[in-house]
């Protein structure tokens, strides 16, 4: 992507190109679309959603995430296909594009509460450790020997720890998954990308300083300070937007909080392109400012979803449309053995971690996959590299511009894959109520027609047909029966439901603990460190068995408000593995509803 607007005479110039091309017609625009009269700006922004529309419905019926679809509707459009988008457009939608990652590292940002930086403390940071190491070790080492300078090879290797925030983010939501696997994704994936951001002004400032050709201390004090001033800036910034934005969002009503926060992204967006910052790094850190300085951070979240989804398929679709095949070709040997470096680095770097720190073998196999989507981060710190020196960044940029392609049609594939084999994904997710082509739709709609009027039995629906293993999220741990009454409440705080099996050291569960009870524990006088999770259980009156048709869960849910229930193995002893939850089921009803399929039961 090109640079941002950058002071009043980048905007002078601009607005004068723009003027030109708008009252004259430029003429490569029309040449590239064959055309008299170059297309209109809201034509481009037209044809790019209306053809994600389609690329979505498609990625439905074949399976696919989203994310890989719009990328390839935009695909279609650009320069490798049919290249009916001119390439003057994507400078005027450059400042939407950013603004939607803006808002993607801003939601990164939240996820570090500093009451949970002990748990990532922990967990996160080796494995994070592990896996940027062996990407960079693995990557700077093999492009050498492949032939390329030791600059060019630690540039690539720098660029290599950045994980796609925006794709990884969007799959990860699309998915619904939740789980160990899914949690840890979102943190390496923040960490990556502030790791990379750093790392890359630290490697240029080496890069020059061992190409400079006398060193003395003023140029030396001068990139220092430079590296100070983009970090600190970035910092310092970021700080104070949001500190800003929560203030605002206390005084404010929540009908004015999304022009606030549209307002406030666009003008630290441009702010920090105006003065040079990496606002990659600004939003991550509004992000953690306002996690721990604001009462609705889930509010706040919630208003700016409401924009959300529109600027991620504007994202993605302009994306797409700018990745070029052709550079798969100029890469050739050394843009291929960065793909395979980098994927090598990543998973095996994690693997190594988590072997030896013990992890689940769900988080040693999948995690690696999960952060291989590489584009947003990658692309704007060689964008700088060039611009700051041509001759050493122009060929590492274009080996980034081309394995983009490769890391953002199948990075998606994987992350999605990840989730799922790792049980924190519902097979029913999954499933999509599509029909393959337009005449078959049509026969649906006279179809449910004719079954609400009760000419005709309707389709049994999904809710008939599907039994429990389809839709139980496996990432449940439950509380063990000798916890104390510390690290129950541990266990709640970070869990979304309000019912949680106790198991025993064989995995069964012997006892449910309910909010309710537990709320009433927190008040009662009695209540200390010397309370056990099993004095707190109840029997477990409600459980699940994989084998079980859906239509038994649903059922179930009828006799309780519970919020989810426990699945146990069909065989003796009933070891815990899974949980059911109301809104996986709710969600597969609504479906089913909206396709006018089910008996009468499911219509009740």
């Amino acid at each position: 992507m090109g640079s941002f607007l950058i002071g009043d005479a980048g905007v002078v110039e601009v607005a004068a190109d723009a003027a030109a091309m708008l009252s004259h017609g430029e003429s490569s625009v029309a040449t590239s679309l064959g055309q008299a009269e170059p297309i209109h700006i809201a034509t481009t922004v037209g044809l790019l959603l209306a053809s994600s529309l389609l690329a979505g419905l498609a990625s439905e019926m074949l399976r696919l995430p989203k994310v890989t679809a719009y990328l390839i509707a935009g695909l279609l459009l650009g320069p490798s296909v049919f290249d009916v988008i001119p390439h003057e457009h994507h400078q005027f939608l450059e400042p939407l594009t950013k603004l939607a990652m803006a808002l993607v590292l801003f939601y990164l940002g939240t996820l570090f509460p500093f009451d949970q930086m002990r748990r990532i403390r922990k967990k996160a940071i080796p494995l994070s450790v592990g896996e940027m190491f062996f990407t960079a070790l693995f990557v700077t080492a093999g492009i050498y020997l492949l032939g390329m300078s030791p600059a060019q090879s630690a540039l690539l290797g720098t660029l290599a720890i950045a994980t796609a925030p925006a794709t990884t983010m969007f799959v990860l939501r699309e998915t619904n998954a939740e789980g160990p696997v899914t949690s840890l994704t979102g943190t390496l994936v923040t960490l990556n990308n502030l790791v990379a951001v750093v790392a890359f002004e630290l490697v240029w400032l080496g890069i020059e300083l061992a190409t400079a050709s006398d060193v003395q201390s003023l140029s030396v004090g001068a990139t220092l300070m430079r590296l100070v001033r983009s970090l600190g800036g970035a910092f310092s910034l970021g700080l104070i937007g949001g500190l800003v934005m929560s203030y605002a969002c206390e005084i404010m009503h929540t009908r004015r909080w999304l022009v606030l926060l549209v307002g406030m992204a666009s003008l630290l967006l441009g702010l920090s392109e105006t003065w040079s910052l990496p606002y990659m790094l600004v939003f991550l850190v509004v992000g953690v400012v306002v996690v721990n300085s604001s009462s609705g951070t889930q509010k706040i979240t919630a208003q700016l979803d409401s924009i959300g989804g529109l600027l991620t398929v504007v994202f993605f679709s302009v994306h797409g449309s700018e990745l070029d095949l052709s550079l798969l070709a100029d890469v050739g040997v050394i843009g291929a053995g960065y793909v395979v470096l980098r994927s090598v680095g990543k998973v095996f770097g994690i693997w190594v971690v988590a072997s030896r720190t013990g992890a689940s073998p769900e988080i040693r196999t999948w995690l690696g996959p999960a952060l291989l989507a590489q584009a947003g981060v990658a692309i704007s710190l060689s964008a700088t590299a060039t611009s700051r020196n041509p001759d050493i960044a122009g060929h590492v940029q274009t080996i980034v511009l081309g394995t983009v392609v490769v890391f953002e049609i199948f990075g998606p594939l994987l992350t999605r894959a990840a989730v799922l084999r790792s049980g924190e994904m519902p097979i029913a997710n999954s499933i999509h109520h599509t029909f393959g082509t337009p005449l078959s739709a049509l026969r649906n709609v006279f179809t449910r027609l004719a079954g609400s009027a009760g000419l005709l039995n309707k389709k049994t629906a999904l809710s008939e047909r599907m039994r429990v293993e389809q839709v139980m999220r496996r990432s449940v741990e439950g509380i063990a029966e000798n916890a104390d009454f510390n690290e129950v409440v541990h266990f709640v705080e970070h869990s979304h439901d309000n019912t949680f099996p106790v198991v025993d050291d064989d995995r069964c569960v012997v006892g449910l603990i309910r909010f309710d009870l537990l709320n009433q524990a927190f008040f009662d006088p009695t209540s200390d460190h010397l309370v056990r999770a099993g004095d707190l259980a109840t029997p477990p009156d409600l459980l699940l068995y994989p084998s079980q048709p859906v239509r038994a869960a649903v059922d179930l849910f009828r006799q309780t408000s519970d919020d989810c229930v426990a699945v146990v193995t069909d065989e003796a002893p009933h070891r815990l593995i899974a949980t059911v939850r109301r809104s996986d089921l709710t969600s597969l009803l609504i479906r089913d509803r909206k396709a006018g399929l089910g008996g009468s039961e499911s219509s009740e």
